[in-house]
């Protein structure tokens, strides 16, 4: 895509829960190997009906992921503590479980230092390897509007929908554009909160660091089913996930749409938690 859609999701990277960002990609293009193309991106805040509204004629929404040009925030480097989310609230209110494969995590506390009772991710696509598509272009706020308020966007705004007021320059020609990594759909329903924070100790949150820099898939296909077992293992669910339409499979074995109970590893089915 060498073209800015009239209306996309534009969200600004960083680091986030003592992560950097080139780690943080990384893994989540092994979350999208094993979802059959679908992985889940975590934000700060809820998009609200923006993306329904915006995919009221078509079943998509593309998504533009750039990386912030100011310097990340102490508190996002060098978090006090880190949580895991395990859950989802559907539209309902029912609380469902993630797919177990999938891994997002956020610091614990908010600026104000009180804890997260709440964290949202993006539901993505994408049938190319995240980190083999930089995209040759650049998106420029002072061409987008807020697709909800029509008004500019604020400095602190991270992830929008947004809409192409005038006509976009797609070269970078200023210190005011972003640059665009990689470019993803969002699928229905777009935008999901997240519940259910389970508290990592050191330990944890270094071996997900070591892994993700490491690059070894097999380790971290290990380290998240522990991880993510300890809680499902632990909770009543609602015995159903998240609809993402089409069960997509991985290597014929893992249904990313499947119920959580039949969501495993049989390539690592030897492997005891801990």
């Amino acid at each position: 895509m060498n073209k800015l859609p009239s209306t996309f999701c534009w969200t600004k990277m960083g680091s986030e829960a003592g992560e950097d960002l080139a780690a943080i990609i990384r893994r989540k293009e092994w979350e999208r190997q094993l979802g059959g193309g679908y992985f889940f991106w975590g934000i700060g805040q809820s998009l609200g009906e923006n993306a329904r509204i915006a995919t009221r004629e078509k079943t998509s929404l593309h998504a533009f992921f750039s990386p912030m040009l100011s310097k990340p925030k102490t508190i996002d480097v060098a978090p006090t503590e880190v949580v895991l989310w395990n859950a989802w609230i559907d539209v309902q209110g029912r609380v469902r479980q993630l797919p177990i494969h999938c891994l997002v995590t956020s610091r614990a506390s908010l600026p104000s230092g009180r804890k997260k009772e709440s964290h949202y991710a993006l539901v993505c696509f994408s049938d190319k390897k995240l980190n083999e598509h930089k995209e040759e272009m650049c998106i420029s706020p002072s061409c987008l509007r807020n697709m909800n308020t029509n008004k500019p966007l604020g400095s602190s705004q991270v992830t929008a929908v947004v809409r192409v007021e005038k006509e976009h320059d797609q070269i970078c020609n200023t210190n005011k554009s972003y640059s665009v990594s990689f470019t993803t759909e969002l699928r229905s329903p777009y935008c999901i909160q997240l519940v259910q924070p389970m508290l990592l100790d050191t330990k944890k949150v270094f071996e997900i660091k070591e892994i993700s820099y490491s690059g070894d898939i097999e380790s971290w296909i290990v380290l998240v089913k522990q991880l993510r077992s300890s809680v499902v293992n632990k909770v009543d669910w609602v015995q159903c996930t998240l609809d993402l339409g089409e069960a997509h499979q991985v290597n014929e074995q893992i249904s990313f749409a499947d119920s959580l109970n039949s969501l495993v590893y049989p390539e690592f089915s030897n492997v005891k938690l801990m």
